[in-house]
């Protein structure tokens, strides 16, 4: 019985959601709305809210994992590319943010760099078809970017893990969640944008995220992914957008 509960729980994750539902949790979570302001503004609503809203942001910088394995095709991998760009130029001014890709290997493809920096360089990136060396991309994320001082992290700064991946591991997959686990022992939290209709190995995908609610996202093709991150705000939007939509409700007096 619970064999069977576990199996139609892990299913349920192959549901692809609306695309505006799954940007508004995008938003809302990879893109980081700092609790401790909520908070702040809750307490401002009981005396009237006046004044500047201050920053909605957490404080983090960011690392995108892209998938570049021989399973996806050149031109959905650019299109992948093109998503990200999308997302960093919506994204706070500040934050800065770091690549690795991999399919056999994984390689980082650009240190810790400016918003601005990183739109141009994710340009950059070459397709290298291969396996799906899950496992080997996180290790290179935690030893060469999350615990490597010297590749442009700001100090005291959390980071968060961006992976995209189009389904499990095939390269040492004992290790893939192992390796996961270990990022999430650094403080780091990890977000996976899963891309397909339906994707084999859907158990792992959904152990590598650092919960399977707000930090699991999935789209059915690249396409699906352009259009999540074309419904999110521009950044100086960004405010008004969560005040007239999602704050407004949480500030209702109860």
């Amino acid at each position: 019985m619970y064999l069977k509960e576990n199996s139609l729980l892990i299913t349920g994750y192959q549901r692809v959601p609306p695309a505006q539902e799954t940007a508004d949790k995008l938003m809302r979570f990879f893109l980081g709305i700092d609790q401790r302001v909520i908070r702040q503004l809750r307490k401002r609503h009981r005396r009237s809210v006046q004044g500047s809203m201050p920053k909605l942001y957490a404080h983090f910088d960011a690392i995108f994992v892209i998938d570049s394995s021989a399973s996806i095709r050149p031109k959905d991998f650019q299109r992948t590319l093109k998503a990200l760009q999308f997302l960093t130029g919506k994204a706070q001014r500040e934050r800065r943010y770091a690549a690795v890709t991999f399919s056999h290997n994984a390689t980082v493809r650009f240190n810790f760099t400016s918003r601005r920096d990183t739109v141009g360089k994710l340009g950059e990136i070459p397709f290298e078809a291969g396996m799906t060396n899950t496992q080997k991309a996180l290790e290179t994320c935690r030893k060469e970017l999350i615990l490597n001082r010297g590749r442009g992290a700001r100090p005291g700064y959390r980071k968060r893990v961006l992976l995209v991946t189009d389904g499990q591991s095939n390269v040492q997959k004992q290790k893939t969640l192992f390796e996961a686990f270990k990022v999430k022992l650094t403080g780091t939290q990890i977000f996976v944008i899963a891309i397909g209709k339906y994707l084999k190995g859907i158990s792992e995908i959904v152990g590598l995220g650092s919960s399977t609610d707000a930090h699991l996202y999935r789209v059915a093709d690249v396409n699906g992914l352009l259009r999540v991150v074309r419904l999110i705000p521009p950044w100086h939007m960004m405010k008004n957008y969560i005040h007239h939509w999602w704050l407004n409700g949480m500030l209702r007096p109860q």
